[in-house]
């Protein structure tokens, strides 16, 4: 995708995969989960949040690449967001 979209998303642990997301008011139930896999700046040279990246398939088998933006803990509520699928 050319700019991630936001999307609701539920975990039952903190920082962990989420259990399900709504994408455009549809719900997918993960059934399997890979990640996170941590993408960030260079320290030494930019200040900024990180994201944090699943790979995510849902009960029709469908791939999703979704991320979680910044620290669980930094914050009352996660920002997460898709930003792609697989085929």
């Amino acid at each position: 995708m050319p700019r991630p979209e936001p999307i609701e998303v539920m975990a039952l642990i903190p920082d962990h995969a989420p259990k399900f997301f709504i994408y455009k008011g549809l719900r997918h139930q993960v059934t399997k989960a890979d990640g996170p896999e941590r993408i960030e700046r260079e320290w030494w040279l930019d200040q900024g949040e990180h994201r944090d990246y699943y790979r995510v398939e849902d009960g029709n088998g469908c791939r999703y690449w979704l991320f979680r933006s910044g620290h669980y803990y930094e914050r009352e509520r996660n920002d997460w967001f898709i930003h792609g699928f697989f085929a």
